[in-house]
This record gives C-alpha cells, structure tokens and sequence, in this order.
C-alpha cells in the first residue's frame, strides 16, 4: 500500500468514527431565544367547553420554545404540565371526531414528554414540528 492510500484509509476512518459521539447540552453556549414569535402565556384553568381550536393553537405555543427550555432549565415541567391539561381536553374531543386522527397528535406529546423527563431538547423541537403540521392538516 503506497503512503497516499495510507493517509486516504487513514483519513476516511477517523471521518467514519468521528460520526459515532455522544449528544450532550452545553448550557454555557446557549442563547435566549429573541425571535418575535415568542410568547408568554398566563395560564388559567382549561375550560372543558373551550374550542378544540383555542387548544391546540395553546399546544402549539407551548410546545414551540419548549426545546429551549429545556436547554435553559427553567419552566419545562411547568409548561409540560400545562400541554398534558389541554391534551387531556383535545384528546377525547379528537378521538370522537375520528379515533386515527389521535395517534399523531399524541405522537407529538410523547416527543414533549421525552423531551423534558430525559432532558432531550431535540425530541421537543421534532415534537413541535409534528404537532404544528398535524394541527394544519387537522384544520384543513
């Protein structure tokens, strides 16, 4: 083998393995999140009665800064507790509607859940997204 077949073998393993490293948060270099599309929700009891739209839009929020959250470590369980109250309302309204309709939307909860209870800020991010484009196709 000539000393440049060497270095290219030599070169494509350490890529290769390079790839194989663990995933961890590091709190010193996270920034705040200063997008305009941010919001601050008061929360106050959910109304049994309140329009599935109203709820899911409230999911929706609460879920869109939840991966920060969870960098920062502040208000996570919080706003997890808030979006498992307005599931528990969408959920039996949903499952009345069309019972397969529940499964993504409750696919994006767990994404939520696993987020937080093992602090993994991009199942949060992936449960966002989830739950935003099951909402739009839900409302269509």
């Amino acid at each position: 083998m000539t000393v440049r077949a060497a270095g290219v073998c030599a070169l494509a393993a350490v890529l290769a393995l390079g790839a194989c490293g663990t995933t961890f948060v590091d709190e010193t270099v996270a920034t705040p999140d200063t997008s305009p599309t941010a919001t601050t929700t008061t929360l106050v009891p959910v109304e049994p009665d309140a329009p599935l739209d109203d709820v899911l839009g409230e999911i929706e929020t609460l879920m869109f800064d939840l991966d920060q959250k969870i960098v920062d470590n502040d208000g996570q369980t919080e706003t997890l507790d808030r979006i498992d109250e307005l599931w528990s309302v969408a959920e039996p309204r949903i499952r009345a509607g069309d019972p397969n309709d529940v499964y993504n939307f409750d696919q994006a909860i767990q994404l939520a859940r696993t987020g937080v209870e093992r602090r993994r800020p991009a199942d949060a991010s992936k449960g966002y997204k989830i739950m935003r484009t099951v909402i739009d196709a839900y409302e269509a």
